[in-house]
């Protein structure tokens, strides 16, 4: 019998599912209030903050309890494979120019949107956001312009107070005001949501005056987000939740003002497209000793050999991110050769890993052909040589629903050496005859030349090659190149200049919603041809606003069978992918982030030489 769930079944069982779990706001538990706490073209100096101001600095407690909803899979200890990093020899010290790797060019100055890696890491460090996540203990949100923040009893209003006295670089006071200029472009249902305005699912949605005609003014603004006062801001909620705050304090949701000027720990000098950024501290930072290096210079290398020969040279001291286009058995030699000198100290959160299909275009625009191909990929191998078994599961939702145990045992998702896996590719040929094309078809695969993409790519088109017929060659482009060409499938009017591709979908926190945002809801960083399925938007919409975690677990478990049995999907979810974050024992302050999409300051980092 077939492991999928007939469509007729689905939803008989999401009703019943939805029933028992009481999706309406009501139902939760009331939380209580709680106290809690583009880039500049060249470098600009700042008017001296009062001592008042340098004093200050970020306080906070958890949100309710009753508004976190608990990750369903935590991350696991990580084991060290080499000598642990030298204790500090003293306290945190000065100084120090830093050169680190970024693992390629900014796709984006503005976070507008914003949905690369590439882009965020070098942004970061030129801002703050309202909030951030720890530096130390890595999964608890904290301030960052916000001193403290209040929520109301239903949980459903955040009231954020800024540290008093915060400058933008060129001296303008930053206010609250600012904030509210920064959200309204987030929020703007006009702009694409990206990774900045993940925030805005939770909010009363922002309306505008004619979307259809391309009149984006909000007619009330208010109802979502407003200025108090110069120190205030004040979101309201469409429901309860904890993970609001998680999507506020990613680095992506940044405060940027009008007039090109940053308030962060770094200040731009230059930016070389392809090349190097290169940043200075921010002298009159408003967080009292920080930042501790005096300047970074990032340098953007992209291929393996190139980073580490300059790592054996001494010219880098650690990777700007937890992406480095090392493998894992590169990294893992590395630390053996150098004696632990150099660590990659791992990020379990790192991407969720697919198959990208364009439906917009032919034969993929037949929902048979994407279940052949599902069906076809054999996973185990994808792991083995396409990441070199840095891969972890194969669910859709990373364990987050169904069980990785439970995943492997789905069609399209068993080892292809068993029988299972032999059925798998039987009924993958029968679908794609029945969909016309018995002896295959040729198809372009177009991969940015970061990562492991191309070894990926290859191992599927090996896949689909023997299993299927389907033949064509591997486009190879620069990373921003690849960006651009994936989003000419966007406008509704287009078919897009890309067919099939590998790509990643970096977690941004460790929650479904994360995946869901990214990939399976229209207008989502990893869905180009802004695929949209009426049942995948009402799972969504009922789960995130579940917070008792076992009834959220059973709504995501129906959504994500649904998803792999692809009547209709356009992402083939491969696994979730390690990372590591690569840098010298002599930086000192780290702690490894929960996922690789935040953590990109730097204030917090020293160097102990």
């Amino acid at each position: 019998m077939s492991k999928y769930l007939k469509p007729t079944l689905i939803a008989s069982v999401v009703a019943s599912v939805l029933l028992a779990a009481g999706i309406a706001c009501g139902g939760a538990e009331t939380p209580q209030p709680t106290e809690e706490a583009a880039p500049a073209a060249a470098a600009t100096e700042a008017t001296t903050a009062s001592a008042a101001t340098a004093a200050a600095a970020p306080t906070s407690t958890p949100p309710p309890e009753a508004t976190v909803r608990p990750t369903n899979t935590p991350a696991p200890t990580a084991v060290a494979r080499t000598a642990a990093t030298p204790v500090p020899s003293g306290p945190a010290k000065h100084g120090g120019t830093v050169n680190m790797s970024a693992y390629a060019d900014t796709k984006d100055w503005d976070p507008l949107g914003s949905a690369s890696l590439s882009s965020v890491i070098s942004y970061s460090q030129l801002y703050n956001q309202l909030l951030q996540f720890d530096t130390a203990d890595t999964d608890e949100v904290v301030g960052d312009l916000a001193e403290s923040w209040e929520i109301s009893p239903d949980g459903t209003t955040y009231t954020f107070n800024l540290i008093a006295g915060v400058q933008w670089n060129d001296g303008m006071p930053l206010t609250a005001h600012d904030v509210l200029h920064t959200m309204l472009r987030y929020g703007n249902p006009c702009n694409s949501t990206g990774r900045s305005g993940l925030w805005r699912s939770y909010v009363v949605p922002l309306e505008v005056a004619d979307r259809e005609g391309r009149d984006c003014t909000p007619t009330d603004p208010d109802a979502s987000v407003r200025a108090v006062d110069d120190q205030t801001i004040e979101f309201n909620l469409a429901f309860a939740s904890g993970a609001f705050v998680k999507f506020l304090a990613i680095d992506y949701a940044i405060n940027i003002i009008e007039h090109n000027s940053g308030s962060g720990p770094f200040i731009l000098e230059d930016y070389q497209s392809g090349n190097h950024y290169k940043v200075n501290r921010n002298p009159n930072y408003f967080k009292e000793g920080l930042p501790y290096f005096d300047r970074i210079e990032h340098y953007i290398i992209t291929t393996p050999a190139t980073l580490l020969a300059q790592i054996d040279g001494g010219q880098i001291d650690m990777a700007n991110s937890p992406g480095s286009n090392l493998t894992a058995p590169e990294v893992y030699e590395l630390e053996q050769r150098t004696n632990s000198q150099y660590v990659g100290h791992d990020v379990f959160g790192g991407a969720t890993r697919g198959f990208m299909l364009n439906i917009k275009r032919e034969p993929f625009s037949d929902h048979r052909v994407r279940q052949a191909i599902n069906l076809a990929i054999d996973r185990q191998k994808h792991n083995a040589r396409g990441l070199h078994g840095a891969g972890r599961g194969h669910c859709p939702l990373v364990g987050m629903a169904n069980t990785l145990e439970e995943c492997v045992t789905w069609p399209g998702m068993r080892p292809k050496d068993t029988p299972g896996g032999q059925e798998d590719i039987a009924r993958a040929r029968e679908l794609l005859a029945e969909a016309g094309y018995p002896d295959g078809f040729e198809a372009q695969y177009t991969v940015r030349q970061v990562g492991t993409y191309v070894d990926e790519c290859s191992v599927i088109k090996q896949d689909l090659e023997e299993h299927l017929g389907i033949t064509g060659s591997i486009e190879t482009l620069p990373s921003a190149a690849g960006y651009a060409k994936y989003g000419t499938a966007r406008p509704a009017d287009a078919t897009g200049d890309w067919e099939i591709s590998c790509q990643a979908d970096g977690m941004v926190v460790l929650d479904p919603d994360a995946i869901y945002g990214g990939i399976f809801l229209k207008g989502g960083t990893r869905n180009y041809t802004d695929w949209e399925a009426p049942e995948v938007n009402a799972w969504y919409e009922a789960q995130k606003v579940e917070l008792d975690p076992e009834k959220r677990r059973e709504i995501n478990k129906v959504a994500e069978l649904w998803l792999h049995e692809f009547s209709n999907n356009h992402w083939v979810s491969l696994t979730l992918g390690k990372s590591f974050w690569i840098m010298n024992h002599d930086i000192k302050g780290f702690s490894a982030p929960q996922t690789i999409q935040y953590g990109f300051k730097q204030e917090h980092l020293w160097l102990d030489r």
